[in-house]
């Protein structure tokens, strides 16, 4: 009963008997030629690496084969170099085309008829005459600042020919200003002394208002604070008065203005106030006449005390 197959399952027995005898057989004899052939394979593999290292030990081929690696190397250095040069390229050609739509847009903008060239040509021709008078006038305006900072300078100091000579360099639109002594040797303004050095201001300041010819308001803190006695009233005799149609000066009363150089100013004063402190978080501005300042100020501080 073991062995009672149906039919079914009997002829599954005999093809897979069947298969073993022919099938497997031509199929081991393929894979069996395969194997032998992928060792022959292997075999010659195997030759042409021990030939390839038995090569690299060569001094010709180790050159050639170092050679080759900097070609390479060279190779994608170029190549990056071209790549950013075709980058630049496009960047360039892009601008270009834009420029070109800009000159395009320009040109129709531009033809005129030969009335306005005529008219351009004489515009051109007004244009350079400008250019030449406007260089000759920063001529004469350098020579004439030179002359009026020199003035200032000799008005002002009591060290008469300490400063001999004023030079006014323009350099584009800036303006630097060199000071000579009598041998024409430099004077740096480091080297000049706090009061010499308000005084070269005090003199650059009028030189510049006398050029300009604008009647500008001139406001000046902490007057005098570096001058000497004779300096000090030089300012308020010849400067104050003379600088422009309207001074503003906030001095420090008996420190910084002394009833002396008060009463020097006196007759160009217009107006006189005193700022006075309420409190700590208040003052208050008194519009004093010219003529009552001084003694209304010593009245109110001499009491403060």
């Amino acid at each position: 009963m073991i062995h009672e197959f149906s039919d079914t399952e009997k002829n599954e027995l005999f093809a897979l008997l069947n298969n073993v005898k022919l099938s497997f057989k031509e199929s081991f004899k393929r894979i069996n030629s395969d194997y032998n052939f992928a060792r022959n394979e292997l075999n010659a593999l195997k030759r042409k690496i021990k030939d390839a290292e038995s090569n690299q030990e060569n001094p010709f081929i180790t050159e050639l084969r170092k050679r080759k690696d900097e070609l390479d190397k060279e190779i994608i250095r170029i190549n990056d170099t071209i790549d950013s040069l075709n980058r630049e390229i496009g960047g360039w050609t892009n601008e270009k085309t834009q420029k070109g739509k800009k000159i395009e847009d320009l040109s129709k903008k531009l033809k005129v008829s030969e009335k306005n060239k005529e008219k351009d040509e004489i515009i051109a021709r007004n244009i350079t005459n400008l250019k030449d008078f406007i260089t000759k006038f920063k001529a004469k305006k350098k020579e004439s600042l030179e002359e009026q900072i020199l003035k200032g300078l000799e008005i002002l100091m009591h060290k008469k020919g300490f400063i001999k000579r004023v030079e006014v360099e323009i350099i584009g639109d800036d303006i630097d200003i060199v000071l000579k002594n009598s041998r024409d040797e430099e004077i740096k303004k480091e080297s000049l002394s706090k009061g010499e050095q308000q005084m070269y201001a005090t003199a650059l300041l009028r030189g510049l208002v006398e050029e300009s010819d604008i009647q500008f308001p001139v406001f000046i803190d902490s007057p005098m604070q570096k001058f000497d006695e004779q300096h000090a009233e030089n300012i308020v005799r010849y400067f104050y008065p003379n600088v422009s149609d309207q001074v503003v000066i906030f001095p420090l009363i008996n420190k910084e203005l002394t009833e002396k150089e008060y009463n020097i100013l006196s007759k160009h004063i217009a107006k006189t106030y005193l700022i006075n402190n309420l409190h700590a978080d208040k003052s208050e501005f008194l519009s004093i006449e010219p003529a009552d300042f001084l003694s209304t100020y010593n009245k109110m501080y001499n009491n403060a005390n």
